[in-house]
């Protein structure tokens, strides 16, 4: 009779832990995960870091239709929080400030802003910016960071101020919005 009253609680315990949500992510493995809209092919592209708590990649569209695309790149970055303890909040007013630096008519909109679970993601547009080789108001970075539950995770998108449309803003937005972190 004792034996079935340990062995119960034992067995109640590992059904949960089996039929429960999927376990958080390991630290350095912890991904966010975009369905990219549009009928493009995509590459990725690891980005070399000097360190190993902060990983890149970059996805450029490949094939005839690269050309006509008006974002050419996505880059994807995460940010180990074991070693770099960082926040979504207040990252769209430091870019904003440092892109202001360079464009003094820089104009920073927060798109879409939540926090769930105690994690935050914002979703940020920063207009009238410049690429590395073009002129100040040339240039609109679409930014999304996102809050994992071991990594702080940023995709941003430069597009061009003459393809950004409101379209292509809630194209965009909704796949971010509906991205996953696994």
């Amino acid at each position: 009779m004792l034996r079935t009253y340990i062995s119960l609680p034992i067995f109640v315990a590992c059904l949960c832990c089996a039929f429960c949500g999927r376990a958080q992510p390991t630290p350095g493995k912890e991904k966010i995960v975009i369905d990219f809209p549009g009928e493009y092919r995509w590459k990725s592209t690891g980005i070399p870091k000097d360190t190993k708590g902060i990983r890149g990649t970059a996805y450029s569209i490949r094939g005839s239709a690269a050309e006509k695309a008006p974002v050419k790149t996505v880059t994807v970055t995460t940010i180990d929080r074991r070693y770099y303890p960082m926040k979504a909040l207040g990252t769209p007013e430091e870019k904003w400030e440092f892109e202001k630096a360079g464009c003094p008519e820089a104009s920073l909109d927060i798109v879409d802003k939540k926090t769930v679970n105690g994690r935050t993601s914002i979703l940020f547009v920063i207009k009238a910016t410049r690429s590395s080789d073009e002129t100040c108001g040339s240039t609109v970075l679409l930014t999304y960071v996102a809050e994992g539950p071991t990594a702080l995770h940023t995709v941003e998108l430069v597009i061009p101020q003459e393809h950004f449309t409101p379209e292509l803003q809630q194209q965009w937005r909704d796949a971010l919005l509906q991205s996953q972190i696994e």
